[in-house]
């Protein structure tokens, strides 16, 4: 007889059995993954990159090996940033200052009995601790950059030093902290705060291209969300804190891929990864080319009487032809087989 509905135990949390299968997937699958996904993520990056310029190149990338691990590591390192700046901010605050003896013993001593007052009280220590100085120190960025782009810098600083000092009173003060436990919190929050600002710093460069094709009236609205966005993502990194680094990582994880892929981060690594290896991905100031090859006129190809390509894009410079954008009125791509390429000169920076 088929059970009922009703009778059937709840299904488990999905949270909680991703904690609890997590680690003996990774034990079991650990190798195998630390084999497979560097090259196959090189891969995958590498092919997108051809698929979004339209070419493939002559040769087979597997006979490459350590353009494939050097691609990933890049990847992984750009990606990864994201996410450890997502974790860090938390387990600074847990472990420098909720977790110690003395602020600790306080914070658990000031928890109501009652239920709906503990809960309260919980919000309120996570709001003062977290969200309330991330969501402060990042709305005053964004305002710095509006008003004043130079004092970035000095801004960042100075305003998370302040920042710290104020919800550290407002914590000792609801909590009935120790004395001087505000400015222990002020110590301890200057890091977190310190690579808050270089996480939304990194957002907010990587997502302007993407908000500049919005239309004008989303600019202003989508910047002041960002900082507050982030801030609620990173608070929620934070409390998983008090559930152990594992729990922490999982929502690092998850909210640093989806910040790296709708901020543009992770879309662009392709790119980016072809760029620091000098494969492709940079303007060249002039393309000195084989005067066999300019037997004729090739003026509608932009290159010159000289036999020479000004200020193009190189797409790709790597085996047996080199992939080619002219600076012209029509955009074309151009494949250049490689014997035929004298020099390349890159612009300076070019390739940073």
């Amino acid at each position: 007889m088929q059970q009922k509905w009703s009778d059937r135990p709840p299904s488990e949390d999905t949270i909680d059995v991703l904690l609890n299968t997590s680690p003996a997937f990774l034990r079991a699958h650990g190798a195998l993954l630390a084999k497979a996904l560097p090259p196959v993520s090189g891969f995958g990056i590498f092919l997108l990159y051809f698929y979004r310029n339209h070419f493939y190149p002559s040769f087979d990338l597997f006979q490459f090996s350590s353009l494939l691990l050097a691609a990933a590591c890049i990847g992984f390192a750009i990606v990864g940033a994201v996410i450890i700046m997502m974790v860090l901010p938390g387990a600074a605050l847990f472990h420098w200052f909720l977790n110690t003896k003395r602020v600790k013993e306080e914070i658990v001593y000031a928890m109501p009995y009652a239920e709906d007052a503990r809960t309260k009280a919980v919000w309120q220590l996570v709001l003062l601790a977290y969200f309330a100085p991330f969501g402060v120190v990042g709305l005053g960025l964004v305002a710095a950059l509006v008003l004043e782009p130079r004092l970035f810098t000095i801004t960042a600083l100075l305003w998370s030093v302040f920042v710290a000092l104020g919800f550290g009173i407002a914590l000792q003060i609801r909590f009935d902290l120790p004395r001087w436990s505000f400015l222990n919190y002020t110590w301890a929050a200057f890091i977190p705060l310190l690579i808050f600002v270089i996480l939304l710093s990194t957002i907010l460069r990587s997502s302007m291209p993407i908000v500049e094709n919005l239309e004008g009236f989303w600019h202003y609205p989508i910047l002041w969300a960002v900082p507050v966005i982030i801030a609620i993502m990173v608070s929620i990194c934070s409390m998983a804190h008090f559930a152990g680094w594992n729990a922490a990582l999982l929502f690092g994880l998850f909210f640093g891929l989806l910040v790296a892929g709708y901020s543009g981060l992770l879309t662009t690594v392709p790119e980016k990864a072809v760029k620091a290896l000098g494969l492709g991905a940079y303007e060249a100031e002039m393309v000195m080319l084989d005067p066999a090859f300019c037997n004729t006129d090739l003026s509608e190809l932009g290159i010159a009487e000289d036999c020479t390509l000004r200020n193009v894009h190189v797409v790709w410079s790597f085996g047996e032809s080199i992939v080619l954008r002219p600076a012209l009125n029509q955009p074309r791509q151009i494949q250049i087989p490689a014997v035929f390429v004298r020099s390349l000169v890159q612009k300076s920076g070019a390739g940073h």
